[in-house]
């Protein structure tokens, strides 16, 4: 049986490992070090971690304001991002 990454919501996709790994590059912190640092439940630690991965998938959008029916992004690339925002809900 072949080992599988999980996430709340389904497998852990390609994009969300790379959103992961910029959030965490730009200072974005795990979920225990929230908890131990901030004192908040685990569940709100969570979801901070969650709006910071999707904040680093927004950013491959090309402009400034979010619209994924722009013309530069090709078919796949836009399913692949609405495929990992929704994810990440």
């Amino acid at each position: 049986m072949m080992k599988k990454s999980f996430l709340i919501g389904g497998l852990l996709t390609k994009g969300i490992k790379a959103g992961y790994k910029a959030y965490r590059k730009f200072g974005g912190r795990r979920t225990s070090e929230i908890v131990k640092e901030s004192k908040v439940s685990r569940d709100m630690a969570k979801k901070d971690v969650k709006s910071g991965i999707s904040r680093e998938i927004k950013r491959q959008i090309p402009f400034k304001h979010f619209h994924l029916n722009s013309p530069h992004l090709t078919k796949p690339k836009r399913r692949i991002i609405i495929s990992d925002l929704n994810k990440l809900k």
